[in-house]
């Protein structure tokens, strides 16, 4: 153990000067907003990086860094919003991950065709899966190919089929933003839990899409721990990447600058990973039922839309199928999933794959599920807690396309 502690310590010193360094970073956590609080918390949010959706009701946290930090705390008195710091220093935290991943990722190495729970995989890790997954699975298993990624990597998902025409589909996308570690995992589990199951296939054509965001969830395994955006670089800035979560051809709005955590991008679909999903929902509209983006974090099943509180025509139905859901994740040890309209704490969002599904495809229920958080990332819960919210999460997920394929 000695031995494989310095090998940890050599690769991560060795990696120190092209990894960012979050020493003198902090991690401020509010009181729970008001509804009065949320209109300056959504402007703070084009600025500064907030971890998880503000919510009425909820505390929201945000990192800062040493020069930002007075700002934030300064705008957030001004507001009359209480808050304490809840990491005074993020750096450490950082690096004590890192030598935690490095460490299980030499001790537990990923076998062939078998889904890790006991530690993050790489986005090479996770393609491979997938590759082996369908060679090893043919009858029901196939390669679905969207293309490639801004820096040329390859949107690898799956679709899992018992074959039969005219049949009804569901989608599942995970880490779109890409530090957000922790949704690979359940799309892995959905995978593994319909390969194993042929009635989960009888309901419906599943499409799963573990990494929607390779450039980025790569960059923040090499680069960056926090990066959510795409890496695409923005003309006339030295800030690259855009959220794709923002850059949907759904109400897509130009606002923000290029180096907000939320910049939308030059257009809508400028964002190639984003067109290559817009593109397939579109062309699989008429069978698509049910569309769910993996984010992490917050503990909420989110439905459309994100730029208003008024109700869909549908509503009812988006109510009951999440409620399903979510009952379902609460039965298996007592996690409660808070089913809400995305726009329902006042934090409007524009351009969202999951108001594009429903918005302009028709896909009758779609919807966001913020997993839960945890860990010194915020957005990944420690790899000892990585089977946990997958065996959690699984039966809500299944509860959900019961529902939705039943009604």
């Amino acid at each position: 153990m000695k031995l494989l502690g310095s090998v940890v310590l050599l690769l991560v010193l060795g990696s120190a000067l092209a990894f960012k360094s979050y020493s003198g970073y902090q991690v401020l956590k509010t009181a729970p907003l008001t509804p009065a609080a949320m209109p300056y918390v959504n402007r703070l949010s084009r600025r500064f990086d907030f971890w998880g959706t503000p919510h009425v009701g909820k505390p929201a946290t945000v990192m800062v860094s040493p020069e930002d930090a007075p700002i934030v705390i300064t705008a957030l008195n001004r507001m009359r919003i209480s808050h304490e710091v809840l990491i005074a220093d993020l750096g450490p935290e950082v690096e004590r991950e890192r030598a935690e991943t490095e460490a299980l990722r030499l001790t537990l190495p990923r076998k062939p065709r078998v889904a890790a729970y006991d530690r993050y995989l790489t986005f090479e890790e996770i393609d491979a899966h997938i590759h082996e997954t369908v060679a090893a699975n043919p009858d029901v298993a196939s390669l679905l190919d969207l293309g490639l990624s801004y820096e040329g990597r390859e949107l690898h998902g799956i679709k899992l089929s018992n074959g039969a025409a005219g049949q009804k589909s569901v989608w599942f996308d995970c880490a779109i933003h890409a530090r957000e570690w922790i949704a690979p995992p359940v799309c892995l589990r959905i995978i593994d839990e319909v390969l194993a199951d042929p009635a989960l296939r009888d309901l419906a054509d599943w499409y799963v899409l573990p990494v929607a965001n390779p450039d980025g969830y790569s960059y923040a395994w090499t680069d960056d721990r926090f990066w959510r955006k795409t890496r695409r670089p923005n003309e006339g800035s030295s800030c690259v990447g855009t959220d794709p979560n923002r850059n949907f051809d759904f109400l897509w709005d130009s606002a923000g600058d290029f180096c907000s955590e939320v910049y939308p991008g030059s257009s809508a679909f400028s964002e190639p990973e984003c067109g290559a999903i817009g593109n397939f929902l579109s062309a699989n509209a008429d069978s698509l039922v049910l569309y769910v983006a993996v984010h992490s974090y917050g503990e909420y099943i989110l439905y459309p839309f994100g730029h208003t509180v008024e109700p869909v025509p549908n509503v009812d139905d988006l109510i009951a199928a999440g409620t399903a859901a979510a009952d379902a994740i609460a039965a298996v040890a007592g996690t409660r999933y808070s089913v809400e309209n995305s726009a329902s704490g006042l934090y409007f969002t524009y351009g969202a794959s999951d108001d594009y599904a429903y918005g302009i495809n028709a896909v009758s229920y779609a919807y966001t599920f913020e997993l839960t958080g945890g860990g010194s990332g915020g957005f990944n819960p420690p790899p000892s807690l990585i089977q946990i919210v997958v065996d959690e999460v699984w039966p809500g997920v299944k509860a959900l396309v019961e529902y939705t394929l039943a009604n």
